[in-house]
């Protein structure tokens, strides 16, 4: 048994909001791929949050048992045009971080579960938010959530192969750290949090990414000519230009051009995923390329075969 893609839902806020809930954006497109699908909120074995940056700092109870209480039960239109509630059943959740490689990550531990016959579906929800607006520095992440849908097929194809490879030489590239503000606001003091990043980041992202393909091709027995789409993270500003002259996959690599000056984080991967679902490139493809990036520094990848080729 493989796992396959279901649904991908993403949702963003444009700038000019002040009070942002990441909590209520991921719970609003876990709602969107359940109601796509006709899946019942019962039939969702596991659940996994992987967003960094959390609406006021939130870290009890987890956000994803937060965004599984708003999103599940879930009313839901019969085709007779009457309501039900859709409870939820036996459905696990919890928060998981890893960075820009999050997404990916549980998507692997979903695929782990589907493919040993334990569930048969499973969402990976992200998001990220200003946690305070007005009280971080150097905050330049767009407040974006997104929810895929995974499922067990019994055709061959979907996710495969998947790697995680570390940098701990980089480490120090790119950091978060809180530390008590002086500025006042309408709770009083608070903590600022501040991101530090160094001039090389995005160029060592960049050489750590392509060093990974390169490694991943190799253990898996697969070519760059083999691939025919890349789904990659969006962040880094820079990452992806620089990814395109390193692997000189420029007609493969999903880019997401919002015409924004902030980047997407967690949730990149899956809006570039979306863009490709939308235009169809994603089914036209057979073999897709998941590769993800964030600090520490970290690559994660994974082949996606598509059962429909």
């Amino acid at each position: 048994m493989g796992t396959r893609i279901s649904m991908v839902s993403v949702s963003k806020l444009y700038s000019g909001f002040r009070s942002v809930n990441s909590i209520s954006l991921s719970a609003n497109t876990v709602k969107e791929c359940l109601f796509s699908t006709g899946i019942v909120p019962s039939e969702i074995g596991l659940l996994i949050n992987t967003g960094i940056y959390r609406y006021r700092n939130t870290g009890e109870p987890s956000i994803a048992s937060l965004i599984q209480h708003i999103s599940m039960p879930a009313s839901r239109i019969k085709p007779s045009g009457k309501k039900e509630n859709a409870f939820i059943g036996g459905t696990f959740s919890f928060d998981l971080g890893n960075g820009g490689c999050g997404w990916l990550s549980g998507i692997e531990i979903i695929d782990g579960f589907i493919r040993t016959g334990r569930i048969k579906h499973g969402i990976v929800v992200t998001a990220d938010s200003e946690p305070f607006p007005g009280f971080s520095e150097n905050y330049r992440f767009y407040s974006a959530a997104a929810s895929v849908l995974l499922s067990g097929t019994e055709t061959e194809g979907g996710f495969s192969h998947f790697r995680t490879y570390t940098f701990p030489e980089f480490s120090e590239d790119f950091t978060g750290l809180t530390r008590f503000g002086k500025k006042k606001g309408r709770w009083g003091r608070r903590n600022i949090l501040e991101i530090r990043e160094s001039e090389t980041y995005v160029e060592d992202c960049i050489k750590c990414a392509a060093a990974s393909v390169d490694r991943f091709l190799g253990e898996t027995g697969y070519s760059m000519g083999d691939i025919d789409l890349i789904i990659p993270s969006q962040s880094p500003k820079g990452l992806l230009p620089g990814l395109k002259d390193k692997l000189s996959a420029s007609c493969k690599l999903v880019e997401v051009r919002n015409g924004m000056n902030r980047e997407l984080h967690t949730a990149g991967p899956a809006f570039a995923l979306k863009n490709s679902w939308n235009d169809n490139s994603f089914i036209a493809s057979e073999n897709i390329l998941f590769l993800t990036v964030g600090s520490g520094i970290s690559v994660s990848i994974a082949l996606f075969q598509n059962p429909s080729c």
